[in-house]
């Protein structure tokens, strides 16, 4: 078989376990895009570089690409198509064509798939059956081994060295990709508060709150848990959108 074919038959497999997982009997349509690219590059730029989804506005459609080499059992990739098939399922539920919406939904969906990818690593059927885990509880992931403290600060400490760097934000995809990695922090975090029987909430998020403000990370901590209803998407979609747009004429981005 070709790795293509391969890499299609692992990401079908795991799109049976993530439908089970959300409890859906269907995902919208997208077409699987197989990339090349090498171990060193993949593991410097992040998972972002080795599994995106893409949505179309103006047309709705859907597109994920993903490296050829992740079907191989070693990669333990799983998780990070039960994140991008997140991504697809909420840009199908809440974007609906609407450029607007798209960007308004980027914080929530964030959050979202890194609460669903955190529960597929730790072994979660789905969210209705009892569950718990530690924090010292350990698994592979795509770079290494990690306990799931580390895989919580991971996006946290990415935020952090993004923000400190000189010249922060370069971009709009800059300043994008780090109020990603801040939401994915907050994703892991209300899995951990849910879940985790030994979690202890004290991160220093003192650089976060320079960015976007500590009343702004107050509001977070308090608002981001539990699994959301269409209700507190349509409120944090709303919060996210102000603070996307209040940040870019911040730092005269466009």
């Amino acid at each position: 078989m070709t790795e293509t074919i391969l890499l299609k038959q692992f990401i079908k497999n795991c799109e049976s376990d993530f439908m089970r997982f959300c409890g859906i009997d269907s995902l919208p349509s997208y077409q699987i895009i197989s990339k090349e690219m090498t171990l060193d590059k993949s593991q410097n730029e992040g998972f972002d570089s080795v599994a995106s989804a893409f949505y179309d506005v103006s047309t709705g459609a859907h597109r994920l690409e993903m490296w050829s080499k992740l079907y191989l059992p070693q990669m333990n990739a799983e998780y990070l198509v039960f994140h991008e098939l997140t991504h697809i399922l909420d840009a199908e539920t809440f974007s609906q064509k609407d450029k607007c919406k798209n960007v308004a939904n980027k914080g929530y969906t964030e959050f979202h798939a890194a609460q669903n990818d955190f529960m597929q690593i730790l072994g979660a059927k789905n969210i209705d059956e009892p569950f718990s885990f530690s924090m010292n509880q350990r698994f592979g992931t795509f770079a290494s081994e990690e306990s799931a403290f580390d895989f919580l600060m991971l996006p946290h400490n990415h935020a952090v060295a993004m923000i400190e760097r000189g010249d922060f934000p370069a971009s709009i995809e800059a300043l994008a990709v780090t109020m990603g990695l801040i939401f994915n922090y907050y994703g892991r975090r209300s899995v951990c508060k849910m879940y985790a029987t030994d979690y202890v909430d004290n991160a220093d998020n003192t650089v976060i709150a320079k960015f976007i403000r500590e009343d702004t990370v107050k509001a977070l901590d308090m608002f981001m848990l539990g699994w959301f209803n269409k209700d507190k998407v349509a409120m944090i979609d709303s919060l996210y959108y102000k603070m996307v747009i209040s940040l870019a004429q911040q730092y005269h981005l466009s």
